[in-house]
């Protein structure tokens, strides 16, 4: 769903053989303390036959002696085009046109009319994160002329990489940019640090990066809050059993859950989307077609919570009715991505325990029916009854014996919704919500970098 604007600009804009150039870019990587980054590999993605160059002690690097043939004149745009990419609105104008952008509450309600102005050939954007109305669901009118077209804007601005600290090209201030003519993109990776990729607008000269360490504090775990899934469905009921989230294709349920898991951590820590998260759930099919167990992709541990306080050491003392090693403040009682215990989360007890899984109590596929379809469905009366576990044992005692994190009961259904009430300990007849019985739909978390 999601792609760099690097990547964007490189692909919206065509080149032609014309005539050979060389190469000779140089540059510093640094962190965002100002200090040298010593070790980072940078290279050109459009010349991948190149030898990439790795920064020295002072965190410098060179790119140079080689040569290709390019034009040094973009093409204009082919296709007219209106897209919404990470937050960004893209026109492609094949000629000169009347742009116009107009935001709507999602009753349709007009909010704000961004720009009606004219505008000449060429590929524009708008950043909607620099929009004061960013951190709302809208719907988007964008024209080009008398084409026009409807798309529906979710508030994905908390878990985008902005790449605007290294490459201020990026960033349209709150007004329609025109796309900078991009030749190639530089990119730099370092094992400690957030990878980034950087459009160039020439072979020549001085290109320095800044890059985010992932060095962060200790924070690998959470079970996924009600207020966080209703902010990032738009919905007071959260995602129910369909966790997409904008993916598609084979094990998008899964890998929708991963951005979810993500999204959440960068809301709490700035920065935590680097440590590669993955939702613990488990599914028939996963992205290349074959069952996928939780347990089986969220690394080898150590775990811990939002403040630090150890969840798990190892993968095998995951594997017990309550996670072995975990701090005795949450052992009974598993933390939100805030670090607050999950069964209190605004201060009041509530019963919210049941936690979808999919998973045995061996934290692999318990059955082909526990997963709301591979976590893509919200099918009510008949349909799929998602297993989950106890994020904390009913009366912290266990309710008939069962207290176990991973898989103790099997839900109504997969239709979004909640249950918060003791009233219904046992789930409500003829209520196929993915809560009824004590819960909202939430997953644990784990990420693979402590």
């Amino acid at each position: 769903m999601f792609r760099s604007a690097a990547v964007f600009l490189i692909s919206s804009i065509g080149f032609t053989v014309s005539a050979t150039q060389s190469i000779n870019i140089s540059g510093t990587v640094i962190n965002k303390k100002g200090n040298p980054i010593k070790g980072a590999i940078v290279s050109l993605a459009g010349q991948k036959s190149l030898k990439k160059d790795t920064t020295d002690a002072q965190g410098k690097y060179l790119i140079s002696n080689a040569t290709f043939l390019v034009t040094p004149t973009p093409i204009l745009p082919s296709v007219e085009k209106i897209s919404l990419i990470n937050g960004m609105i893209v026109l492609n104008l094949t000629k000169p046109a009347p742009v116009k952008i107009e935001m709507f509450d999602m009753k349709g309600n007009l909010l704000d009319k961004v720009l009606n102005h004219p505008k000449s050939a060429g590929d524009y954007r708008f950043d909607m994160v620099t929009h004061p109305l960013a951190a709302n669901m809208m719907i988007i009118r964008a024209s080009i002329g008398a084409r026009t077209s409807t798309l529906r804007y979710l508030p994905l601005n908390i878990c985008r990489r902005t790449i605007a600290s290294s490459n201020a090209a990026y960033s349209t201030g709150g007004r329609l940019a025109k796309t900078q003519a991009a030749i190639d993109t530089l990119k730099v990776l370092h094992s400690n640090y957030i990878s980034t990729d950087t459009a160039i607008s020439s072979y020549q000269g001085e290109v320095n990066i800044t890059l985010d360490s992932i060095e962060l504090a200790k924070f690998s775990f959470f079970v996924t809050s009600l207020k966080g899934l209703q902010t990032l469905s738009g919905s007071d009921k959260g995602f129910g059993g369909d966790l997409r989230f904008g993916k598609t294709g084979q094990g998008a349920g899964l890998l929708g859950a991963d951005s979810i898991c993500s999204c959440l951590a960068e809301r709490s820590m700035k920065g935590a989307s680097a440590k590669q998260w993955r939702a613990f759930l488990s599914v028939a099919k996963g992205p290349d077609g074959t069952q996928v167990n939780a347990i089986d992709r969220i690394g080898t541990g150590p775990w811990y919570d939002r403040r630090g306080r150890v969840v798990a050491n190892k993968l095998s003392d995951l594997l017990n009715d309550r996670p072995s090693s975990a701090d005795p403040a949450i052992k009974n009682d598993l933390p939100n991505e805030d670090g607050i215990p999950n069964r209190s989360p605004e201060g009041t007890r509530v019963d919210n325990h049941l936690t979808i899984t999919g998973s045995g109590t061996n934290g692999k596929l318990y059955s082909s029916n526990s997963t709301c379809n591979d976590w893509t469905a919200t099918t009510g009366k008949g349909g799929s009854k998602p297993r989950s576990g106890m994020s904390w044992p009913q009366d912290f005692g266990g309710f008939g014996g069962m207290k176990n994190w991973i898989s103790v009961w099997d839900q109504s259904g997969c239709e979004a919704g909640t249950d918060l009430t003791d009233a219904s300990m046992g789930g409500l007849p003829n209520v196929y919500t993915i809560g009824n019985g004590g819960g909202y739909g939430g997953f644990y978390c784990f990420a693979l970098i402590p």
